[in-house]
């Protein structure tokens, strides 16, 4: 909506004027009775509001504790958060939020990666609820999605408990190590959430039949917000995956974090002395990802001359002439320090992560 428009309207104006951008009608409708428990981020103003809520459905089954992500345009900030005097077009970012939420949540529950390191997911759903105006009363509708109640604390909420973190450094990897390979699995099958923060880390007790008797009691980190997520298969960059095949397992955690901004993230979480040295950060990597769980995950790409990570390969002093006739580049290599030589050309799983990342310099804050 153009802004001199904007300007000569109020919310409730806008909010009626311009309803949710309309869907194809589903193959099959669905009636619930929706009722809120407790409020858990409702704030004016804030955009989307989160609410801990039972459903129930119309044939009557059990009723079941989900949480309920409502996109009401009337509780997004009409005034620009930067600029006051500039109004905003709050059932624009309202449609955009929820039609990225939802579409995210679709496809990985398409793609089985629900319930796990994503949320269970329970559908997208439209009520109605009325609103005055111009001295009358009528109803507009309103977009939400359905999600599992995690009941857990987030990663950035034990960060900001007074005196530190309270977990062992053992702990804290551990689960760093399982969000890293939720990460990849989903990058995998082309999501990117683009906001992968311990604000949005929310660690939840696992279900006592999920669990190994014989390991610690770790708990699920769960990965949450997607609403400014990218389905890569349904944007402009769809045509990389289909003309680049990639691999079937995910790619490698140590190839795609070594070098990764992961690590700015949650600096408070994993051990300081990290913060000034790399290397010991690659060494926990390849311990983690290469020495133990390597058969999980894509062959290295980068490392793959790196006598650190290939037993017994060598390459002759940095250099290979086996890709003589590609246009190469040479990297150095963070693990033997020597530089080594691959076709730009070749597929690899920075390439994934750029192409995933892409546009990311326009990431919300």
């Amino acid at each position: 909506m153009p802004e001199e428009q904007l300007k000569t309207m109020t919310q409730s104006a806008v909010v009626i004027e311009y309803p949710p951008l309309e869907t194809p009608e589903p193959l099959t409708s669905r009636m619930a009775r929706l009722t809120i428990l407790e409020p858990l981020a409702v704030t004016g103003g804030r955009g989307a509001q989160v609410v801990a809520c039972t459903v129930e459905s119309e044939a009557g089954q059990k009723r079941c504790e989900v949480v309920a992500k409502i996109y009401d345009p009337l509780y997004y900030s009409f005034p620009n958060k930067i600029a006051p005097s500039v109004p905003t077009d709050v059932c624009f970012y309202a449609d955009v939020d929820y039609s990225r939420e939802a579409a995210a949540y679709e496809y990985l529950q398409k793609a089985g990666q629900t319930g796990d390191f994503a949320p269970e997911y329970y559908g997208s759903w439209t009520f109605a609820i009325p609103i005055q105006h111009g001295g009358m009363t009528m109803l507009r509708p309103v977009r939400l999605v359905l999600i599992e109640w995690l009941k857990g604390p987030t990663i950035l909420s034990l960060c900001l408990t007074p005196g530190g973190v309270q977990y062992d450094k053992v702990y804290r990897l551990e689960i760093m190590a399982r969000i890293m390979d939720g990460i990849v699995r989903q990058r995998h099958i082309q999501i990117n959430q683009r906001d992968e923060s311990p604000r949005n880390i929310i660690l939840t007790p696992q279900a006592a039949d999920k669990l190994d008797a014989e390991l610690p009691r770790y708990p699920r980190p769960v990965l949450i917000d997607y609403n400014i997520a990218r389905v890569m298969e349904q944007t402009n960059y769809r045509k990389y995956f289909v003309n680049h095949p990639h691999h079937k397992l995910p790619c490698n955690p140590m190839e795609y974090f070594n070098a990764g901004s992961i690590w700015n993230e949650f600096e408070a979480w994993t051990p300081i002395e990290w913060l000034t040295n790399r290397e010991l950060r690659t060494e926990w990597l390849i311990s983690r990802f290469v020495d133990k769980n390597s058969s999980k995950y894509a062959p290295l790409k980068h490392y793959d001359d790196c006598p650190k990570l290939t037993p017994g390969a060598s390459n002759g002093g940095g250099m290979s002439d086996r890709d003589s006739d590609t246009d190469s580049e040479y990297i150095s290599c963070p693990l033997c320090k020597v530089q080594q030589v691959h076709a730009r050309t070749r597929p690899s799983c920075q390439q994934e992560r750029d192409d995933l990342d892409g546009g990311k310099s326009d990431r919300q804050a």
